[in-house]
């Protein structure tokens, strides 16, 4: 590790030279071999935030006015009208000779290590700092070939640049190795998801018999229905301390359980609010339709959320799961309507299929098993990410 003018904070220790600034016209010229138009073209596209090069999806074949250039695997290529949101990628063997147009240039790399220069151009230090410089104020954001060219980075010998290369790609392999174990555990849960409320999936009570069989219900004789309602904003006194939860649906995203929310409620607030104990489950019925969470601390939410409170003989874990199936019939519904919602009446008068207590806790339990797994892996995943940012801030200058 060393800390000189023009060198990272860290670095490999048989490398101590100083690294010099290049433009990237160093490392790269563009490649415009003409391939078909747009009707015949194999087209290819870069996704947004380093996601790399994929195969184009098209709904139509394109136009015969517009010119295809080929692209050979190994290319650099970047969006021009993205280049602010990260698009760029190098292009995989299995999409060689593929088509883009000019909008999607590719450069050989005449000098260097790609990989190496492909994880710094994607650095937002890079390309927001640099196309911000080129945009100016104007409103269209495109940066052509010449301005990206032109542009300057800190370079170290090809060796050191090698090594950085293989280091992260060493690193890339680790974090899709682990995204792979995670999509894996999301399939596994998905097919566990399909047996469980199709029936197939069944337990047995601690005799060894099977349990009843499931019955028909209503959401209303499910537990106590209520629209959640705003405190009013105008009330200081109603939002200047963090006493109560007040969830609204930018709180209910990816994460089953809610401690926190965005907004809190003081005590005179929480007064002036509808109160819900804690394992409440909340549903958006406005709007963002079928969005779904229980609320693990006593608090309120907002009149886009309806709150169902189980009776004693019905399980909220289970119910959270169950309420897949009832989000999917109630964003049907929604859509018929100008404005998407689902009212309360319509709401407590779906139909939800349930097994008994006991065997709602046991599958509740067993696919809230699943979900820890998916969210430890999930961590691991996160984890590894924010490790490879850290060492990208130390590694490049």
């Amino acid at each position: 590790m060393t800390k000189q003018q023009n060198t990272p904070e860290l670095r490999f220790p048989e490398f101590n030279e100083e690294w010099h600034n290049y433009k990237i016209s160093h490392f790269l010229k563009e490649s415009r071999i003409k391939g078909n138009l747009g009707s015949k073209a194999k087209k290819l596209t870069v996704k947004l935030w380093g996601k790399g090069v994929v195969p184009k999806q098209e709904t139509f074949k394109g136009s015969d006015n517009t010119q295809y250039y080929i692209r050979k695997s190994g290319q650099l290529m970047y969006g021009k009208l993205d280049f602010l949101n990260c698009a760029f990628g190098i292009v995989p063997v299995e999409l060689n000779n593929f088509e883009s147009t000019i909008d999607s240039p590719s450069f050989d790399f005449i000098d260097g290590s790609p990989k190496f220069l492909l994880e710094r151009i994607k650095m937002k230090s890079f390309y927001k700092k640099f196309g911000d410089i080129a945009n100016g104020s104007r409103k269209a954001k495109r940066i052509n070939q010449e301005t990206f060219l032109s542009m300057p980075i800190y370079s170290p010998t090809y060796e050191e640049q090698l090594k950085i290369g293989q280091f992260f790609s060493k690193l890339d392999r680790q974090i899709e190795l682990e995204e792979e174990k995670l999509e894996l555990l999301e399939q596994q849960k998905k097919g566990y998801m399909q047996k469980t409320f199709t029936q197939e999936l069944r337990f047995k009570d601690k005799n060894e018999n099977d349990y009843p069989k499931w019955e028909t219900k209503k959401i209303k004789e499910l537990g106590n229905v209520c629209t959640g309602n705003t405190p009013s904003k105008k009330q200081s006194e109603y939002w200047d301390s963090k006493d109560y939860i007040w969830v609204t649906p930018t709180d209910i995203n990816d994460t089953k359980n809610l401690k926190s929310s965005e907004y809190m409620l003081s005590n005179e607030g929480f007064k002036k609010a509808r109160q819900l104990p804690k394992n409440t489950l909340l549903i958006t019925c406005i709007a963002s339709i079928g969005k779904n969470a229980i609320l693990r601390e006593v608090g309120a939410c907002n009149q886009q959320i309806n709150a169902l409170v189980p009776i004693d003989n019905n399980d909220v874990d289970f119910l959270y799961y169950a309420f897949e199936k009832v989000s999917k019939y109630m964003k049907r519904i929604a859509g018929k309507t100008a404005t998407q919602i689902v009212n309360k009446s319509t709401f407590e008068n779906i139909i939800v299929k349930v097994p008994n207590f006991e065997e709602q806790k046991k599958l509740g339990n067993f696919l809230n098993s699943l979900d820890k797994l998916i969210e430890k892996q999930s961590n691991k995943v996160r984890l590894l990410k924010q490790r490879k940012q850290g060492l990208l801030q130390k590694m490049f200058v």
